[in-house]
Order: structure tokens, then sequence, then C-alpha cells
């Protein structure tokens, strides 16, 4: 049987600038190996020997076997003076994703209606504003799946690692800010008194406006005095008795999640500046506002923090000034590592505080596995316009994974103020955007979410409820960027003789397993575009869809399949 490998060839012919961006973007689409064809330098305007020397023929063949070819800052010249000009019936398709320069030597040409590049540079580095129209959709994947329309029609045995693990249409990340641990710790300052305040006034308008029960407000007033108790020594108040009330819940629906603790007690941290007003603007070091600081010792909840790593949990560092500099990102890393006993460590900054592209670095720098701070405190939506995890573009081994949906952007009276109901409807989206193109949701709900005078866990529950029934795989963010990043490193082939064709996957079911369990990961799904009446018969059992059919990563795959390819 020849060895030669059947798949069609996806060349990237783009500006040297452009080259990390599509880098990551083509990593998202999950294209096994793609052939990167290097431009001239200088662009079509240099003068240079380089301009008239001849291309060794290894190259010239190099794009010639490439079925397309995806350009976005070049020239067109470049392809002239590279000695790519056409022959009859062998051009690739070129894919123009950005801005060209130059004249057309003869190239089939067709032309995506974004900037690619550019556009996606900016949603993994910036992200878009809340108020933008369009946060509701994930744009990026959606500019991703239009490119993936045409590869599809023009390589040959089209074949692709989608998102979506096998036996799962998506994947869920449950999380938790533990701002909070009780307010008995507290001094008797702006946010003690604000539970009160909430607990009443605005509770009471939250109680005609039907978006609390009569139960639940009645409740909420015994908990008041409760407290009170509390804070003289008496019994545990209602905030102390959130975070057991959360582990409880999910133990009981079967899921683990990721708790991020606050490093150090008393720090309010830095104010970006973006937030500055007009006294401090332009200050290096103001002061972030006094109510940002918690007052739990995360020293003293050493036992419950080692349990829930024990029992399946994640704990993660609820970052202060990490955002800002390396060395307070390596000192929140140092302190919560040591009480976990984990190297692997991710981060969510308080208040979602951040600054771009530094923060990133600064993350990197300071020892995370990964940031969930990418996400609105204002609405629901995508951030980076995708629902994948990524490597931010200034990152080698950091992970960004967005924050999607979280309780304070749907229920509370600042933000959307919405009913419960409401709630889950308005959150309801992301998830279907989900099970179309695969990818992490990220859900961020708060210990205190769970108690008086809140009660969003009901949100959190349905929510919890409705991706099971999506089939969607929840897990912890480890384990998730674990799978995603044995997704990047797969190594898929397809060899062929007459009817036999072969897929051989570097990363066979059940390799890889993580957390204390060693539960193993789910597979890798491989989809190859191929009419599904063609196959009479394959190794192992196989999802068709419309044009398609998904398989679970194996070493080798065999299919029986009948009649000629459509080109």
């Amino acid at each position: 049987m020849s060895s030669r490998n059947e798949l069609g060839k996806i060349g990237i012919f783009v500006a040297e600038e452009l080259e990390r961006v599509y880098q990551e973007l083509t990593a998202l689409m999950g294209i096994p190996a793609p052939v990167w064809l290097k431009a001239r330098q200088g662009g079509p305007e240099a003068e240079s020997e380089t301009e008239t020397e001849s291309v060794s023929e290894t190259e010239t063949e190099t794009f010639f076997a490439c079925d397309v070819v995806i350009v976005d800052g070049i020239s067109l010249e470049d392809f002239k003076a590279a000695g790519t000009t056409p022959l009859a019936g062998t051009s690739p398709l070129i894919i123009v994703c950005g801005p060209i320069q130059g004249e057309n030597p003869g190239l089939r040409l067709t032309t995506l209606p974004f900037n690619l590049g550019q556009e996606g540079t900016r949603l993994l580095m910036e992200g878009r504003e809340y108020r933008e129209a369009g946060v509701e959709e994930p744009s990026l994947d959606l500019m991703l799946e239009t490119l993936r329309s045409v590869l599809r029609q023009e390589v040959k045995n089209y074949l692709e690692l989608p998102p979506k693990p096998w036996g799962n249409d998506y994947i869920m990340i449950l999380t938790h800010d533990l701002d909070i641990l009780s307010l008995r710790e507290m001094p008797v300052a702006r946010t003690f008194l604000g539970y009160f305040y909430r607990s009443s006034l605005v509770n009471w308008k939250r109680w005609r406006s039907g978006k609390v029960t009569t139960p639940e407000f009645l409740q909420t007033l015994w908990e008041m005095v409760r407290t009170l108790a509390a804070k003289l020594g008496i019994g545990r108040d209602v905030w102390q008795r959130a975070l057991p009330l959360l582990l409880d819940l999910e133990k009981r629906l079967s899921v683990r999640s990721s708790l991020y603790f606050m490093p150090f007690p008393g720090k309010p941290g830095l104010l970006p500046q973006a937030l500055q007003d007009g006294k401090n603007q332009g200050e290096a070091e103001a002061a972030a506002p006094a109510n940002r600081a918690s007052f739990y010792d995360a020293a003293k909840h050493r036992r419950t923090i080692t349990r829930v790593e024990e029992e399946g949990w994640e704990a993660g560092v609820h970052g202060i000034d990490s955002w800002h500099s390396a060395p307070a990102a390596r000192a929140e890393y140092k302190r919560i590592s040591q009480l976990t006993g984990q190297k692997e460590l991710g981060v969510r900054m308080h208040w979602l505080y951040f600054e771009t592209p530094a923060s990133f670095r600064a993350m990197e720098e300071g020892g995370f596995l990964y940031d969930a701070t990418f996400g609105y405190n204002e609405v629901v939506g995508f951030r980076a316009g995708t629902l994948q995890p990524y490597h931010p573009l200034n990152c080698q081994t950091l992970w960004e994974l967005p924050l999607h949906i979280q309780d304070g952007a749907l229920l509370a009276e600042e933000h959307l103020d919405l009913t419960r109901e409401e709630a889950f409807k308005q959150a309801k989206p992301v998830l279907a955007w989900a099970k179309r193109f695969g990818g992490a949701v990220s859900l961020l709900w708060h210990n205190q979410s769970f108690t008086a005078p809140r009660f969003w866990g009901e949100v959190y529950e349905r929510l919890i409820a409705e991706g099971k029934q999506d089939g969607a795989w929840i897990a912890i963010p480890r384990q998730v960027l674990k799978w995603f990043a044995l997704r990047r490193e797969a190594e898929v082939t397809l060899t062929r003789e007459g009817s036999k064709w072969q897929i051989f996957c570097t990363q066979p079911a059940g390799e890889a397993s993580y957390g204390p369990t060693d539960t193993p990961l789910p597979p890798l799904r491989v989809r190859l575009y191929l009419d599904p009446g063609r196959i009479k018969e394959c190794s192992v059992a196989y999802e068709a869809g419309e044009g398609y059919i998904d398989i679970p990563a194996r070493p080798l795959v065999t299919l029986e399949v009948e009649g000629d390819e459509p080109r």
C-alpha cells in the first residue's frame, strides 16, 4: 500500500507581521499541518538581489501541491517573483482574507468579506467593548466558518479536528470567584453595610417586582438577624455558609468547578488607567476603591483548599494586581500554589481588571497556566469573538479562557437586572452557539449568589441541566486545556489504495488522563469531509453529518469507501 498522504494541502502566505495570528487561527480551526509559504521581505517595492533570483524547484512544487492558499497582507507580485506563474489547470485557489497589493498574474481568486488578520488580532488581543453591536455572537468563529466553507469545497479529502470531544457536542466550564467567605470577618464598612442595604431595601424592591418570592424575602430578613448574631460570635453568617452550599450542590449534580481564591487580605490593589477619573488620570500607581479588598486570609482556609483539590475541584487565584505586573503575578501565584501544592494554576482578575496586551505577558511571566478574565461585567457575550481557549499573540504558554456568562451581568440591579427566567433565556443562546461550533462555554457564578439575598443558584442549575441535555462535557479548566493542547499536538494523515482508506492519528482514545482521579480525557474528534453514503465499512463507530463523517481519534481507523473522488 502507498504511504503517501492523501489529504489536500492548505497553504498560508501572509505578511510576516500576520504570521503569529494565522498560526493561532489555523489552530482554532483544527487544520492539521498547514503549509507555510514565505513572502519576499520588504514588500513589492523592495529592491534587492532576491527579486531576480530564481526560487528552487521544491518551493514552486510546494505551491502547486496546495489545493488552496490563504493570503493576507502580501502582494500578488510575490507569486510571480516566486516562480509560481500558474500553469493551465494547476493553480490552487487563492483565498484573499485581507488587503493585498499588485496585479493578478492570472491566479484563481476568491475574496472573503472581512479582514481576518486584522480583526483576528483585535479580537484575540483587545477584544470588543461590551457596547459594540453583535457582542452576543461569536464573530471570530463565524468568520472562521466562512473560511471553512470554502476549504470544504476546494481541499481534497478536507479533514479537521473540531473543538468538540468525541461523545460530546461542546464543553462547559464552571467557575466561581470567591470575593468573600464570610461577613463575620469583615469590618463594618461599605461591603458589610451593603449586604444589609441589599437584603432590606433592594430586596424589597425585587420582591415587589417578582424577582424574589415571598418565602425568599422572609428568609432574607431572617438571615440578616442571623448575620448580626454571627458578628457577635453566635453561629455562622449567611455568606459563611455559601461555599459549603455550593460544593454540596455540585456534588449532587456530579459536576466540578474552578474556585478562585483571593491571595491576600485587605488589599484593594491598583486601578487600571482606563478606569481612572480626572483626579488621578495618568498616575501609574492609583489605588483601586477600598471595597475591592477582600478580608479573608486564604492560609486560614488551607484545609478547604486542599480538600477541594483532593475531591476533583480546582483551586485558582482571584487576582488583585496580577494584571499589572509580573512581580505581582508571581507573588499571587506563589501564595495559592503553596496552599494547593499545584503548579498549574489559573487566574481571574477581581472585578475583571485588565490592560491589554501587557496583562497577558504579566500573567505568563508570573507562572500561570491560564487567565480567565476576558469577558464582561455588564452583558453576556463574546469579548474575544470565540468559544475556544487560545494563546494570546504575545505569549507562548499562557492560555486565555474567555468568560461568556456571568451571574452579575444577568441579574445584578446595576447591570441587566433580569428575572431568573429572563436570565436563563438570555444565557441560553450562548449554549446554542457552542452546540453549533464546539468550544468551551465558561460560566461565572459567585459563591454569594447561592444564598440570600440573591438566590441566583436556580439559573446556574438550569444552565448545567441544559448543558447535560446538550451532551456537554463539564470539566475543570486544567482538564479542558489539556484536551485542547492534545488537539493542537495531534498529527493526522490519510492514505488510500483503491477503496481502502486509512486514517492515522497520533492521539489515540483514552491515552491521556488528568486530575486526582486520573479520569481519561475524552478522545479527539476527527472530521473527514466525505459523502457518508460512500462509506461501506468502518473499523470504528462513526457519526454521519451533512457532507462529512466524524470518527474518534485512534492510532488507525480503516474505511471501505465506494466510488471515485468528486474532484
